[in-house]
């Protein structure tokens, strides 16, 4: 496992994790904070997992808690288990589940996918975070109460069936989707499109953007790794460093003559139509954006 460690920015950088089941996302952030108090105090994460869900959790460390947006807009691959012949009023493993009494088989499964490829409208589950006349969907949710949710836009770049149990009625299938892709709510569709009810019954994340499962660390292998240690003589492991972890992203290289306006956030006459690096002598100084009223380039965070 690689570590980073320099004087001018030795804490600052994202983890790979693999979140183990029966978490939350939180419980993952307020872990890694805790084993790295007092010499970290900021820490964040990039992509919410579910309680029941495992797999590559995205947490970021001190200065780069900032640059959150930019991994949680990147694609996601997911693993999932998906039970047909029963439905449940979460779409997953942990909600009512109701036997339909009805089966199906691998061609019906394979002929419905391909409308699922592609742009498609996606309802929001009861079970999320957003906001419904400011409340979110999820406390509602808990109460009982039931609304109507609104309907969103996601891109499904494929869904491959890597395995099908006739006999268990299930099937393990691999999904590349677009962030804010609901695979709850994916499953209960092809469930209802095959007329045998489905749901998730495990779900684990094996990529975000090109950030790969096998490259994760466990939760307990990183709190292991730390304990005992003293701020001035902390090694993070497997710490990414943000100009490393942001390498998905296009790099600018300033002169030493722009370096000074761009620490004081000024604008650059030009630049591409999407978020770049600011680089100078390998260090990442700022990520930087089109302008909305015209050419160049301006501050999106600074480092």
């Amino acid at each position: 496992m690689a570590q980073y460690r320099t004087r001018r920015a030795p804490l600052d950088g994202i983890l790979l994790i693999d979140k183990p089941a029966g978490c939350t996302s939180h419980d993952v952030v307020a872990r890694v904070r805790r084993a790295l108090r007092p010499a970290v105090r900021k820490v964040g994460h990039a992509g919410t997992l579910d309680p029941f869900a495992t797999g590559l959790l995205i947490v970021l460390v001190g200065r780069a808690t900032k640059l959150a947006r930019f991994f949680v807009d990147l694609p996601k691959e997911y693993v999932c288990t998906l039970q047909f012949g029963w439905t449940s009023d979460t779409g997953d493993r942990t909600g009512e589940l109701l036997a339909t009494g009805r089966s199906t088989t691998l061609d019906e499964l394979s002929a419905v996918l391909p409308g699922f490829i592609g742009r498609i409208a996606q309802k929001v589950p009861m079970t999320s975070a957003v906001k419904v006349d400011g409340e979110r969907l999820y406390r509602k949710a808990h109460r009982g109460e039931t609304v109507e949710t609104p309907t969103k836009e996601v891109e499904i770049d494929a869904i491959d069936v890597l395995d099908f149990d006739p006999a268990a009625l299930s099937s393990t299938c691999r999904v590349v989707c677009s962030k804010g892709t609901y695979v709850r709510q994916l499953a209960i569709d092809i469930g209802a499109a095959l007329g045998a009810g489905a749901y998730v019954a495990s779900l684990a994340r094996a990529a975000t953007g090109p950030f790969r499962l096998e490259d994760t660390q466990t939760l307990a292998d990183f709190e292991e790794a730390v304990a005992g240690r003293e701020p001035d003589d902390l090694v993070i492991p497997g710490l990414l460093p943000a100009a490393q972890a942001l390498q998905f992203m296009p790099a600018v290289t300033v002169t030493a003559a722009q370096v000074a306006a761009v620490r004081n956030g000024a604008r650059l006459p030009a630049g591409p139509p999407h978020p770049v690096r600011l680089m100078f002598r390998g260090e990442l100084l700022a990520v930087y954006g089109p302008v909305d009223d015209g050419p160049g380039l301006r501050p999106l965070v600074m480092l």
